[in-house]
């Protein structure tokens, strides 16, 4: 089952579940104060490629997921295109699971997403994403389309997600040029990665006038600990206290990319939770960051690319470092290869000339079990991995150094057999790609800060009265840089942070309440941008 309700860290605590009337029996439809798309104002075309599509029973005899068609790009807005933007619009009624769906054109993962939890009365919710860079599938002619959300109804859980889903092609002018984009796109196709398989592989042929390559990774995780991996215990506090029902393995995770064998990249996934996570009054109806649009995690794999000119199958893989042997829980994804080739010559040569990356991060626990289900720990992971290859192309000898510099901390205390908890987490993370050579010397560099801070506490009094609050505080900050020798010619920034509260009361009388302060900044090439939004029971902050 996909999606889950409720944070469970310890025995004691239950799945508070999809709340059927909790602001009365409606609240605001979903919304965000996330940028929107800049779209160009050129000739466009718009293909409808699912209309009011209703996800009943995805594990049905037949399933209603996933639904698939066929994408034939507008003959009346031929590419090349300035931008292409997939937009989709959801309703739901009811009582539901938030729920994960991803979209594939031509097999190749374009989004991964997941869905609201409805109110009684219902809501509805548009997304955006931008899918420009998979232009190679689009201009190659008609290509499958699939749309997987797998739903279940009973006589509890009555929602139905009715979706459509449509693809606008802009065509290009003198301000709005053509998209660069790559000339090949390669995927390996879906992987599922649990502890009994922790590692997956594909094989690929390469272009043999191969010039650069990129990865992106989508990944998402699954079932009731590893969807919640970011809060989970060591394991060895987890195993001193079996009655807890603790989710062991640690706050850590990383999957790490290889190159036939030689780990090439790593992702240290941002913690996504969804509509339903610890408790659903906190999402409505600001979702939390990336829960609508996960993020595809980018690697640059350039200085690999002379070990793959030979025409020959490679070997690419993706591990990850732990995760629970529970049968549903598992990590889960796709990984995408952008190939952008030398023009001017049939075949280019290269070689990998320095490989500092480690096989695995460097992770430290501290622990300290108080006995009785209480404990405190702090885990912290670090990676400096550098990785350095050249290119002979018919524009000369291109060199490209990819150095990543990765730090991960977390710090949680646990009390009263998870009854109690503060979790205090951070990942910083910059990423950085130098070339020089047929050319200037030029530098990207991407810096990332993901903090997350929750405290979360239920009490129990003499007279039977039970509360619950959650606070939460989720941030995600972006800074790129792009410089030409030493001087920066291009910067852009983003401050995204969510602060979240909900508090639950049953006994003497009962509350449900929750509260929502999302803001979001930006700058850059399309100016500045500030949004801020306040929520108060599922209705704007008067």
């Amino acid at each position: 089952m996909l999606g889950a309700a409720a944070l469970v860290i310890a025995g004691s605590l239950t799945a508070a579940g999809p709340a059927h009337a909790d602001f009365g029996t409606d609240y605001h439809d979903p919304v965000t104060a996330t940028r929107p798309l800049t779209r160009p104002d050129t000739r466009s075309c718009t293909v409808e490629v699912m209309h009011e599509r209703q996800f009943r029973n995805g594990y049905g005899n037949p399933p209603d997921t996933p639904y698939t068609t066929t994408l034939t790009p507008p003959a009346d807005c031929a590419g090349p295109w300035s931008a292409v933007v997939l937009d989709l619009h959801g309703q739901v009624a009811g009582r539901q699971f938030d729920r994960m769906f991803g979209v594939r054109v031509g097999g190749v993962q374009v989004m991964l997403s997941s869905t609201p939890e409805p109110s009684k009365d219902g809501i509805e919710w548009r997304l955006e994403h931008d899918v420009t860079r998979y232009a190679p599938l689009f201009a190659a002619g008609p290509q499958p389309f699939s749309f997987d959300l797998a739903n279940v109804t009973d006589a509890t859980y009555t929602g139905v997600f009715t979706i459509s889903a449509s693809l606008t092609f802009y065509t290009a002018d003198d301000r709005w040029p053509a998209a660069r984009t790559a000339d090949r796109l390669l995927t390996t196709g879906p992987f599922s990665l649990s502890q009994a398989a922790p590692a997956a592989t594909g094989s690929l042929t390469f272009p043999q006038n191969l010039e650069r390559l990129t990865a992106e990774v989508y990944a998402r995780s699954g079932g009731a600990c590893e969807e919640f991996a970011y809060a989970s215990a060591p394991d060895a506090f987890a195993t001193a206290n079996p009655g807890a029902g603790l989710c062991g393995k640690g706050p850590f995770r990383e999957l790490r990319l290889s190159v036939d064998g030689r780990i090439a990249g790593a992702v240290w996934p941002y913690p996504v939770i969804y509509t339903g996570g610890w408790d659903p009054l906190l999402w409505r109806p600001v979702p939390g960051i990336f829960a609508f649009d996960l993020p595809a995690y980018r690697l640059d794999l350039t200085p690999y690319v002379g070990l793959l000119l030979d025409g020959r199958p490679h070997t690419l893989g993706i591990a990850v470092n732990a995760s629970e042997a529970q049968s549903n829980d598992l990590w889960t994804g796709q990984v995408n290869l952008f190939a952008e080739t030398d023009h001017g010559t049939a075949r280019t040569t290269g070689a990998l000339t320095d490989h500092r990356v480690a096989p695995e991060a460097a992770v430290t626990t501290q622990l300290a079990d108080h006995g009785g289900g209480s404990g405190d720990w702090t885990v912290t992971a670090a990676r400096h991995d550098l990785a350095r290859g050249w290119v002979q192309t018919s524009h000369g000898r291109v060199t490209t150094e990819v150095r990543d510099d990765l730090a991960f901390s977390s710090a949680q205390q646990l009390r009263d057999s998870g009854n109690d908890v503060t979790l205090h987490n951070l990942a910083d993370l910059t990423r950085s790609t130098s070339t020089w050579g047929g050319g200037p010397h030029r530098t990207t560099t991407v810096h990332e800060g993901e903090p997350l801070d929750v405290t979360y506490l239920v009490t129990h009094d003499a007279a039977g009265n039970t509360d619950q609050r959650t606070a939460m505080d989720l941030g995600y900050h972006r800074e790129a840089t792009t410089a030409t020798g030493n001087h920066v010619t291009e910067r852009a920034t983003v401050d995204h942070t969510l602060r979240p509260t909900a508090q639950r009361h049953d006994g003497d009388r009962t509350v449900r309440t929750g509260s929502s302060t999302e803001d979001y900044r930006s700058d850059g090439p399309e100016g500045p941008y500030h949004r801020t939004l306040s929520f108060v029971d599922g209705w704007p902050k008067p």
